[in-house]
């Protein structure tokens, strides 16, 4: 309510074309998906480092991405988790969900946790944001069935070695997931997968049958 009466007061500017009263327009955002789809962004693949999900790549569970990060959606996606722009997980929200395929309305979905510190330095859990907006518009339930269990946060410039082993031990189970229930775990950011990995593993060796992946951007 305050975030809604706060761009009343002092709207914001479309980060693509300066138009004002929303951090993304409609038309910006459509830009944004006919670069995904001339980069072929595809479904079901494993991302690799400094890649899009590439079509020669060994399969994993099914993942999506809204789009490349650049451009207008890296400004707005360093806008929300730096600048304290927190409207932006409206616009995020909707690229996340019209990325995604039709799910069962039963479908859980699985935020991955922000790092304490993190959360402390922003005022809000981003990936909470978007996961509530998500669920408003898609029906879904959220579950927070993961907990952080350290403040390390990834970094791109990391290497894909380095990454993996960090994301090995950063969460844990909060409560086991029902085996038969949908989950699809979402992040802002891919770069190598090696959080979203690990977030899948847990959860699978926690008991869940059938969990997806999705990103709102790919690292390039």
């Amino acid at each position: 309510m305050i975030d809604r009466l706060f761009g009343i007061i002092a709207p914001h500017h479309c980060y693509g074309c300066g138009i004002m009263g929303t951090v993304l327009c409609d038309c910006c955002k459509n830009d944004i998906f006919e670069e995904r789809n001339a980069d072929k962004v595809t479904s079901g693949r494993t991302y690799a480092s400094n890649t899009m999900c590439r079509p020669d790549a060994k399969p994993r569970q099914p993942t999506w991405c809204a789009a490349p990060r650049r451009g207008v959606l890296a400004e707005i996606i360093d806008a929300y988790k730096f600048q304290r722009v927190k409207a932006a997980h409206r616009p995020l929200a909707e690229l996340l969900f019209e990325s995604l395929p039709d799910l069962p309305g039963s479908a859980i979905i699985v935020p991955i946790p922000t790092a304490p510190r993190n959360v402390r330095v922003r005022g809000y859990d981003h990936m909470v944001l978007i996961a509530r907006e998500l669920s408003r518009l898609s029906g879904w339930k959220i579950s927070p069935l993961l907990q952080r269990t350290n403040n390390v946060t990834q970094h791109f410039t990391k290497t894909a070695a380095e990454r993996k082993q960090q994301a090995e031990k950063f969460f844990s189970i909060r409560k086991n997931p029902e085996p038969h229930r949908l989950y699809i775990i979402i992040d802002d950011i891919a770069t190598t997968g090696a959080t979203l990995d690990a977030a899948v593993h847990c959860l699978k060796s926690a008991g869940a049958k059938t969990v997806y992946t999705a990103t709102i951007a790919k690292q390039i």
